[in-house]
C-alpha cells in the first residue's frame, strides 16, 4: 500500500528515490531473512546484492549522489523494517505469501524509480542543461539496472504456486555467488572465470530457447527476436574472457564453488536443449528472464569495479600486456613497479589497462540491456498449455537452427 502510495505521487526527486531505493532493498533482504524458509531462487536476496553494487559504486557519488533518501518513500521502509521485528509466519502458504508481497515490492517499487530516473535523464537532454552530460549517462544506467531488477522482482511476485525448478534454484545460487566472489575478490581472474561460464551458459541458453520454440513455448517471432541478443550477449562475453584471461596469468584459481555452481546452471540449460525435454519443463518467465537479468547485473558490477579502480590484477600480467599492446615509451616503469613484479603482487589496474578491459564490458554490458529488453516479448503471464493438462500448442511451421551448446573452457588462466 505505502509503495502504491509512493507511485501515483508527483514532482517526486529521481536522485532522491534512487538513494531511498537502496535502502528499500536492504531493508527488504533484512525482512526475509526472518522467514523460516527462504526462497531458493533467492530473488530478494539478488536485488539486495544488485542494489547494494549499484549504490556503493564511487560513479554514483555525483548522481544521485549522497544527500537524503526520498520521503516518499519512508513509509515504506519504516514498514519493511517493522516486519523484521513482527511474528514470524509459520505456514508453509503464509511464509510464500510473505516472498511474495516481498517481491511485489521491489517490483513496483523499480519500476517507479526506473522511470523517474529515465525520465530525469530525457529532462535534463530536452532542457540543454549545462554540463549535465555525465548525469544523463549516470541516469540512463541506473534505469537500465532497475529495469533489470525490476524483471527479476517480477518473476518472485508471479510466481506460479509451483514447486521452484532447479534451474529457477541454481539460477539464484549463481547469481549470489558469482556477485560475491566478484565484490570480494575483485580481481581479474575472477571476472575471468565468470565471464568464461556466462559464455557457456549463454550458448546453452540459446539452444535451450530453440528448443523451447520447436515445442510450441515460445513462437517464431518472440525466438527469432531474441536470438541475434542473445547471440550477441555470448560474443561479448567471450571478449571479456579473452581480455581478463590475459591480465590474468600469475594469479590464484577462483573458488571451487563460484566454478561449480556456474556449471551447473549450464549444464541445465543443456538439458532443457536436448531432444527428450518436453515443453512443461520449460518455464520461459522464471528461468530465462532471471538469467539476462542477472547477466546484466554482473557485467553492471565488473563495470563498477573498474570505474571505481577497484579491480585487481597480477602486476606480471599488467605488465607483460602492457608491453605488448602498447609500443615501448619509456614509462612502463612507472606504470608497473620493479618491486611489484619481483614480489609477483596483485595491484590495481592502471588508466590505460583498465581502458583495454573496459573495452569488451561496455559491449557486454550493452548486449545485456539489449537482451533484457528483448525478453520483454516472454510473456509474464504466459505458461504452456502442458502445464494445466491441455495439449501444448503446436508450433511454428518456421524453426530456428538449434544449435549444440559446447561445455564450458573453464581452464584456470595461464600461470608465468
Amino acid at each position: 500500500m505505502h509503495m502504491l502510495r509512493a507511485r501515483t505521487t508527483s514532482g517526486l526527486d529521481a536522485g532522491e528515490l534512487v538513494r531511498g531505493w537502496v535502502l528499500i532493498a536492504k531493508a527488504a533482504h533484512a525482512a526475509h531473512d526472518r522467514l523460516p524458509a527462504p526462497d531458493p531462487t533467492r530473488t530478494v536476496e539478488r536485488i539486495a546484492l544488485m542494489s547494494t553494487a549499484m549504490g556503493s559504486s564511487e560513479q554514483s557519488k555525483s548522481w544521485p549522489g549522497n544527500a537524503n533518501p526520498s520521503p516518499a518513500l519512508e513509509p515504506v521502509h519504516t514498514a519493511l523494517v517493522a516486519a523484521t521485528r513482527a511474528t514470524t509466519p509459520e505456514s508453509a502458504s503464509d511464509v510464500q505469501t510473505a516472498q511474495r508481497l516481498l517481491s511485489a515490492v521491489l517490483w513496483i517499487g523499480s519500476e517507479l524509480v526506473s522511470e523517474r530516473a529515465r525520465d530525469h535523464a530525457f529532462d535534463l537532454a530536452f532542457r540543454r542543461v549545462a554540463d549535465s552530460t555525465a548525469e544523463q549517462a549516470a541516469a540512463r544506467v541506473v534505469s537500465q539496472r532497475l529495469k533489470a531488477i525490476e524483471t527479476l522482482a517480477l518473476t518472485g511476485s508471479l510466481r506460479p504456486d509451483t514447486p521452484t525448478g532447479e534451474l529457477a534454484a541454481a539460477l539464484g545460487r549463481w547469481d549470489v555467488v558469482a556477485h560475491r566472489a566478484l565484490m570480494s575478490d575483485r580481481s581479474t581472474v575472477t571476472l575471468h572465470h565468470v565471464a568464461t561460464l556466462e559464455v557457456a551458459t549463454f550458448d546453452a541458453f540459446r539452444a535451450a530457447t530453440a528448443r523451447a520454440h520447436s515445442l510450441g513455448v515460445i513462437d517464431y517471432l518472440t525466438a527469432d527476436r531474441m536470438d541475434p541478443a542473445i547471440a550477441g550477449a555470448a560474443s561479448a562475453w567471450r571478449d571479456v574472457a579473452k581480455v581478463a584471461g590475459d591480465f590474468s596469468f600469475g594469479h590464484a584459481l577462483p573458488s571451487t564453488d563460484l566454478l561449480t555452481v556456474g556449471d551447473n546452471v549450464r549444464s541445465q540449460f543443456a538439458d532443457l536443449a536436448s531432444p527428450t525435454s518436453r515443453a512443461e519443463d520449460i518455464d520461459i518467465f522464471e528461468s530465462f528472464t532471471a538469467h539476462l537479468a542477472t547477466s546484466m547485473g554482473l557485467t553492471a558490477a565488473a563495470r563498477d569495479l573498474i570505474d571505481d579502480r577497484e579491480l585487481l590484477a597480477p602486476a606480471r600480467a599488467i605488465n607483460r600486456q602492457l608491453r605488448d599492446r602498447i609500443p615501448r615509451n619509456g614509462c612502463l616503469g612507472s606504470i608497473v613497479s620493479a618491486a611489484d613484479l619481483h614480489q609477483a603482487r596483485a595491484i590495481i589496474l592502471p588508466a590505460v589497462a583498465r581502458e583495454i578491459v573496459r573495452e569488451p564490458l561496455d559491449l557486454a554490458y550493452s548486449a545485456s540491456v539489449e537482451a533484457v529488453r528483448r525478453s520483454a516479448a516472454l510473456d509474464p503471464l504466459h505458461r504452456s498449455a502442458a502445464r494445466n493438462g491441455q495439449a501444448p500448442a503446436a508450433p511454428a511451421t518456421r524453426r530456428l537452427p538449434v544449435p549444440v551448446p559446447t561445455p564450458p573452457d573453464a581452464s584456470p588462466a595461464p600461470k608465468r
